[in-house]
């Protein structure tokens, strides 16, 4: 398991875009680990049966030390969403609608 949790290539331009980026990356890595090993999530308490894991988690590579690998690497790639531009009338324009419903 890697110890070592920091980051090795250029520091970027704009660091919370590198964040932001690095965590959505992180929860895909995640997300999809939940799914290629799903475990049983609620156990009796007062069942004699015990729950046998054959998989050490503890030895899996955390998320987000993969997802900033992945950063560091140049294996993410990631682009802007347009933004809507909702343009909101000034005092002036409402006065003029109001003038001319009157």
């Amino acid at each position: 398991m890697k110890k070592d949790f920091r980051f090795k290539g250029n520091r970027p331009d704009d660091i919370f875009e590198a964040i932001t980026v690095m965590a959505k990356r992180a929860r895909q890595i995640n997300q999809k680990r939940s799914e290629d090993f799903p475990i049983q999530n609620m156990i009796d308490p007062e069942s004699d049966e015990v729950f046998e894991n054959d998989i050490d988690f503890d030895s899996f590579e955390k998320p987000a030390s993969l997802a900033m690998i992945d950063y560091e690497q140049g294996n993410i790639k990631f682009k802007y969403e347009k933004e809507e531009v909702i343009e909101e009338e000034t005092e002036e324009e409402k006065n003029k609608e109001a003038k001319t419903e009157e």
